[in-house]
């Protein structure tokens, strides 16, 4: 009864102790790899060589294991390659390696422990690296498509953008140095339009000034001096603005003439100097008609008896002993001309071409501005009666309406805006400077680099794309024939171990059963 219970028993085994199992055991000699090297150095030989037989070509490949040499065996004995003569030996030399392969693996055991060798390896290293490599891959390629969406996604953004500066400034982009320097032809024209939108806000400028002067009691008080003159005169020259008495159609003529006379004095030696100490200046009315110098007084008539100097024969320069002590050579006088050439440029410039007066300009803008928005917040909340109870109260800040007042700040809001946009300073820094138009091109130009890094960066994901589904078209064959593989030797083993027990179950436990 005992023994009929013992038979249904299964014997379970680990998969990567089979080999010791079987060893300890003594179902396997432990000089079982000795024996497998002859083995295997018959089946390296016998694969050198050709086939005959072509529907089993597909079996003879390596690595070759105890079930696939039977089969390929027996394929052989149904073939006209497995006759054999009277003594009982195949007549075929490639029919008889095959015998000695399969004799050889069922000597001692042989077949089970190299099977057992080959589930380890599977089982233990193999397998989980083919799993591993295309685990890897398959995250590679689907990181790579992800990132590669991100990239395309950001060119967009990057010529978006790039679009859109270019549309701010006014060009094109597709020329963008050359359309960034045409930029500056268009100044002039703006320039007029500003100054005619200027010139219509002196009714902001009456209300501003007129409110100030009521509160602060003094009539005399000036506000938004340059605004004033810019809408009285327009864009003017600075030096109009500098100098409001001077009429400029006569800031070119001269004022003044200096006349010199020269007079004649003689050193110890003899030598006679000319000298010019006194001077004076003849103030001319510009209501008078100028009257020509008498002839006498030309600069061309003069005699300054340069021809009458006797310098003797024997004079000592002193060439020797000269101390020139510190003369100036001129260095300065060369530096007070280009200071005074500096500063005409600068009084020719228009009111808006000059920088420290357009600061102005704007400045006393974003004053007004200001004034006109706090007021009008203030008379939509009727607090304009407390002024109008105020005795001598000017008529135009009584009458004043809020609709008006909007009108005045949008008026003002006109000029302003178009003086303080990006455009305008792009404008105004590449008219004035050629570094910055180099800056500025290389900035725009930036976007579009980096659209173009990021298409590299696209091309070298697609690569990495093309390199993880070579990698798992190359492993994943390989994880399948590793797992039929190691599925065929388990049941290989089972069944034998089986057999040498008397039919009980035999199950090789582990890993190998989640492959």
């Amino acid at each position: 009864m005992s023994g009929s219970v013992e038979q249904y028993i299964p014997i379970d085994i680990k998969d990567v102790k089979l080999l010791d199992w079987l060893v300890d055991r003594t179902i396997v000699n432990r000089l079982w790899n000795e024996e497998c090297t002859e083995l295997r150095n018959l089946i390296k030989q016998v694969l050198s060589e050709e086939c005959p037989l072509e529907d089993i070509r597909g079996e003879v490949v390596e690595p070759i294991f105890y079930p696939a040499s039977l089969r390929i065996l027996e394929a052989l004995e149904q073939s006209p390659f497995g006759s054999k003569n009277m003594i009982g030996q195949y007549t075929h030399q490639y029919t008889a390696t095959w015998s000695r392969i399969v004799k050889l693996f069922e000597h001692d055991g042989t077949f089970l422990a190299d099977c057992a060798k080959n589930i380890t390896q599977n089982v233990k290293y193999d397998v989980p690296l083919y799993k591993k490599q295309i685990a890897r891959a398959t995250q590679v390629k689907q990181d790579s498509l992800k990132k590669q969406a991100d990239c395309s996604n950001n060119i967009a953004k990057y010529e978006q953008k790039y679009r859109e500066r270019c549309a701010e400034i006014g060009i094109v982009g597709d020329h963008v140095k050359a359309e960034l320097a045409g930029l500056v032809l268009d100044i002039p024209d703006m320039m007029v339009e500003i100054s005619r939108d200027i010139g219509r806000i002196q009714p902001a400028i009456s209300y501003y000034q007129s409110f100030v002067r009521f509160l602060l009691a003094n009539p005399e008080l000036e506000v938004c001096p340059l605004l004033t003159h810019f809408v009285k005169y327009g864009n003017t020259p600075v030096s109009q603005w500098e100098n409001p008495t001077t009429p400029m159609e006569s800031s070119d003529s001269e004022s003044s003439v200096e006349v010199i006379d020269p007079i004649e004095t003689q050193d110890k030696n003899g030598c006679v100097f000319v000298t010019t100490d006194t001077q004076e200046h003849v103030e001319t009315d510009p209501e008078v008609p100028s009257q020509p110098l008498p002839p006498e007084t030309k600069s061309s008539d003069i005699d300054f008896g340069i021809d009458t100097i006797d310098f003797g024969t024997d004079i000592d320069f002193g060439e020797e002993t000269a101390d020139f002590g510190d003369i100036d050579f001129g260095d300065e006088t060369e530096l007070q001309i280009d200071l005074l050439e500096a500063g005409e440029e600068k009084k020719n410039e228009s009111l808006l071409d000059h920088t420290a007066t357009r600061n102005q300009i704007v400045d006393e803008l974003y004053e007004l501005a200001a004034f006109l928005s706090a007021r009008s917040e203030e008379m939509g909340r009727n607090t304009e009666s407390i002024l109008s109870e105020i005795p001598d109260c000017p008529p135009e800040i009584q009458t004043a309406q809020v609709e008006g007042i909007t009108k005045m700040l949008a008026l003002v809001d006109g000029p302003l805006n178009r003086l303080t946009c990006d455009r305008m300073r792009h404008l105004l820094l590449l008219k004035n400077s050629e570094k910055y138009l180099d800056r500025l091109s290389d900035n725009l130009q930036g976007q579009l680099r980096l659209s173009d890094k990021m298409q590299d960066t696209i091309s070298e994901l697609k690569d990495r794309v093309a390199e993880a589904e070579r990698t798992y078209e190359e492993v994943e064959p390989k994880l399948r024939r590793a797992v039929a593989v190691t599925k065929e030797l388990k049941g290989c083993v089972e069944q034998h171990l089986s057999t040498r027990y008397k039919g009980r179950p035999v199950r090789i436990m582990g890993d190998i059963n989640t492959l």
